[in-house]
């Protein structure tokens, strides 16, 4: 189990996570929570890529940053929606990722291997306004 450790009430949530996680035999889960359309939090969607290119497609569970979130829906429905919210609930229907991981050993310890540990750069910096010359925090 991967946790960051700003989030103390995740523990919680963990033995559910462990013994889903299990049960379906997930090489990787995610915890998530309810999130409002449009919040500043990381959403988790579903990726499916249409047949073609001789790979027969698929589907993918991802973790899309709350910036690049509303872009890649309108970008994918040709701008027709986006992060709405649920009529019925109120609630988005993309979950927020609250970056906690339960991560199968096997597959993982194979994917270090292959890698040799070393993961891409990635930065997503919180800017102050639309302007971006300035962060939210320091």
């Amino acid at each position: 189990v991967f946790f960051q450790d700003t989030n103390g009430l995740v523990f919680n949530a963990v033995p559910a996570a462990l013994g889903v996680s299990v049960r379906r035999g997930l090489a990787l889960n995610f915890v998530s929570v309810r999130r409002r359309a449009g919040d500043a939090s990381g959403a988790l969607i579903e990726l499916v890529r249409e047949r073609g290119g001789g790979d027969g497609g698929g589907r993918v569970l991802a973790n899309v940053e709350y910036n690049q979130l509303e872009p890649l829906l309108r970008a994918a429905s040709a701008g027709a929606s986006g992060d709405e919210p649920d009529p019925a609930t109120g609630w988005s229907p993309y979950p927020g990722n609250c970056n906690q991981l339960v991560v199968a050993l096997r597959p993982y310890v194979e994917v270090l291997a292959a890698s040799g540990g070393v993961v891409p750069e990635f930065v997503n910096p919180k800017y102050s306004d639309a302007s971006r010359s300035g962060f939210k925090k320091p």
